[in-house]
């Protein structure tokens, strides 16, 4: 454990190039295919305007993101930075549990695997990365993209508040362009809504620092219960 483990970025010291191509929107792992519930909202009305489209941003933000993803990407960079391996994979298990509808954990999975897949290109000389890789192949641990985004963060030398703010931003741009497609609101609509919501950022960036691992998991049953309605809706454009 105490073995000095040297990663691309240290090399070529660009991290934050880095972190903007893993944040990328385009960046290839199918994050555009999944809405995780957004559809459920919008057909049901709830969803229905660019109000609306912000005040379930905030709220998810608020209720959900922060004490599920963002608490699992803080976490995940804490134990990845103590070279704490054991607690990676046990983060893994408890966040993949705490995953109540079956469409959300398995898009999480999903996407964690292809994002391990695509960040092999830049970490597979890195023996932590390459001792998680090959348990996930092997199906000796499962993959949470939170989790994995933490993870591999770390790795390329990201700074934690970095890592934290664009994952945050990179969350909430997804939830707006799903408002774009399913309400539909309009792009100069979106960006006014993400301009807005630039204190929640702020305060859930703050806030998820203060939070401890029991935090993990606290759910606002509204956003599990329309994930699980997802499952049997007539018709849908996303997988979640």
């Amino acid at each position: 454990m105490g073995t000095t483990i040297l990663i691309p970025t240290e090399q070529n010291k660009i991290p934050f190039f880095y972190l903007l191509q893993i944040s990328d929107p385009l960046f290839p792992i199918g994050g555009f295919t999944q809405s995780y519930g957004l559809e459920t909202y919008v057909q049901k009305g709830i969803v229905h305007d660019a109000e609306t489209s912000e005040k379930y941003l905030e709220s998810y933000l608020l209720n959900s993101f922060l004490y599920n993803d963002l608490l699992a990407v803080r976490l995940s960079w804490e134990y990845t930075q103590k070279r704490n391996i054991d607690k990676v994979m046990e983060l893994e298990e408890i966040f993949s549990a705490s995953k109540a509808p079956s469409e959300l954990r398995t898009a999480s999975e999903k996407l964690g695997k292809r994002f391990l897949k695509v960040l092999e290109f830049t970490l597979g000389e890195n023996k932590v990365f390459c001792d998680i890789y090959e348990k996930v192949k092997t199906g000796n641990m499962g993959v949470s993209y939170p989790v994995m985004f933490g993870f591999c963060t770390n790795l390329l030398n990201i700074g934690k508040k970095e890592a934290l703010a664009a994952f945050t931003y990179t969350a909430a741009s997804s939830v707006i362009n799903n408002c774009a497609k399913l309400v539909p609101i309009s792009q100069s609509d979106g960006q006014k809504i993400l301009f807005n919501t630039h204190d929640i950022f702020r305060r859930i960036l703050e806030k998820v620092e203060e939070l401890d691992e029991e935090y993990l998991g606290s759910c606002c049953f509204g956003f599990d219960l329309r994930a699980m309605q997802h499952e049997r809706l007539y018709s849908r454009l996303y997988i979640s």
